[in-house]
């Protein structure tokens, strides 16, 4: 039996080695040059970003022996051979404005080195080195062009995201490099630059050759990245036998109980298609086990810090309603909380409104966490980040709540685990209201997996929390 791999994204060894689920029916229309040559595409991470890049790197290497049976072979492509030039922009982080010229200083050389090009002129800025670089390589190459593939353009970004004085600074630099990309379109065949959030503030999309954003509007590429249910179902069908064996059901109710942890990220409003996060399909199949394999972005901080900001929980964004344009641009210093959580995976859409439109007319988007799995990822994160309990101590006070809850211990679950956790609550955050002592009660109960409802009514009044 084929494992599925989940620590790496090379195609050439997955395909050899792994469970390889085939969307090259998509990659093949990207590259056939017919709807366009630059594109986009943001999701959260760990979404198999990277595997796209290298599985378009090998189509472009013409590694068509790689590709033997899957979908873009039954398709018309003439599998010609280009220099294919990978920004690994992840890797390019830095504390400091300096430290990521540094590392792009670093990354041209890399690239002169691989392709073995002589007399590179090591210019003023890394902008301007690596738009020396691709006036040398398209000389080289054969056909006088070369591909593009970038992947997590935004991370040099996201460790100034709270530093206005550096991020604009960066934002320059960054500007600077990839408005090289545009000046040297005529030998770009293809560039494909992927992202976790669309910073428009950047600048970079002014920079580029009006690159097609896949993001959102485009129904067809909705399922580029993730899992549908159809394609977990065929492609492992003997690792959910062996997940229903360890669950005591058929391989229908293994992979309805799979949904319900990970299913349901819709990433277009022109779709009603949903996709799963890979990564955590892979690693509870691999494990047999379900449970929160999910890992927030870097940005996860910055998402908090933005909920508590408004004076809001993550609760309170269930059900929050959107515009597209809301979504979809964005400036990382003032975007609004909602949207944040939307773009790093914390919200997804769940469905159209039936009383809210937009100044178009158009309704509005329904928000809501995509599922079980992120759900838990949402509440520790909070915990963690804001009310500072360290993940280890708030594991702890969850499991003696849920004994006691099991145990119908409420005086030791009001007066010790409820009390340690009104307790940890920062001073600046001085409880003002009955509607605060809510929010943090329904969290708090949601993180030891009940179903609370608040003001539900009866013949007997309205209830606080059911």
């Amino acid at each position: 039996m084929k494992t599925i791999a989940t620590t790496f994204c090379d195609f050439e060894t997955l395909i050899k080695k792994h469970i390889y689920v085939d969307k090259t029916d998509l990659l093949g229309r990207l590259v056939s040059g017919r709807e366009d040559r630059n594109f986009f595409i943001s999701r959260p991470r760990r979404f198999g970003k990277s595997l796209l890049l290298s599985t378009l790197e090998a189509i472009f290497r013409g590694r068509r022996d790689l590709f033997k049976g899957l979908k873009i072979c039954k398709m018309k492509y003439d599998w010609t051979t280009y220099p294919v030039v990978m920004l690994d922009m992840s890797k390019q982080s830095a504390e400091t404005v300096d430290g990521v010229r540094r590392n792009l200083y670093v990354l041209v050389d890399r690239l002169v080195k691989e392709f073995k090009l002589k007399d590179v002129d090591k210019a003023g800025s890394p902008g301007a080195y690596l738009g020396i670089f691709f006036e040398e390589l398209a000389k080289k190459s054969p056909n006088g062009k070369f591909v593009v593939l970038i992947d997590e353009y935004d991370v040099p970004l996201q460790g100034f995201l709270n530093d206005r004085k550096a991020i604009d600074q960066v934002r320059k630099l960054m500007h600077d490099f990839y408005v090289q990309l545009k000046a040297h379109s005529k030998n770009i065949r293809f560039m494909m630059m992927t992202g976790v959030t669309k910073l428009t503030k950047l600048s970079v999309f002014s920079g580029l050759n009006n690159p097609k954003d896949l993001t959102m509007k485009f129904r067809d590429y909705a399922t580029l990245l993730g899992y549908t249910p159809k394609e977990i179902a065929e492609n492992f069908p003997k690792r959910l036998d062996a997940l229903a064996k360890k669950l005591k059901t058929d391989r229908r109710g293994a992979l309805k109980r799979l949904l319900d942890w990970y299913d349901s990220y819709r990433f277009s409003h022109l779709s009603t298609a949903r996709v799963c996060n890979p990564i955590s399909i892979g690693l509870a199949l691999s494990s047999g086990s379900l449970e929160s394999f999910w890992v927030g972005t870097a940005s996860a901080s910055l998402v908090m810090e933005r909920i508590a900001a408004v004076g809001k929980s993550p609760a309170d964004f269930e059900g929050c309603t959107a515009t597209v344009e809301e979504l979809d641009l964005c400036d990382a210093l003032t975007l609004p909380a909602k949207s944040l959580m939307y773009q790093s995976g914390y919200l997804t859409i769940k469905g159209l409104s039936k009383t809210e439109e937009d100044e178009n007319g158009k309704p509005k988007l329904i928000l809501g966490a995509p599922n079980h799995e992120v759900r838990g990822a949402i509440r520790a994160g909070w915990f963690s980040s804001i009310v500072k309990v360290p993940a280890s101590e708030f594991d702890a006070l969850v499991d003696v709540a849920k004994r006691q809850v099991a145990a119908g211990d409420l005086r030791g679950l009001v007066g010790e685990s409820l009390y340690r956790v009104y307790a940890k609550i920062p001073p600046a955050w001085r409880i003002r209201s009955e509607a605060d002592v809510k929010r943090h009660f329904r969290l708090f109960m949601e993180m030891l997996g009940a179903k609370v409802a608040s003001e539900e009514g009866s013949a007997f009044g309205y209830a606080d929390a059911i």
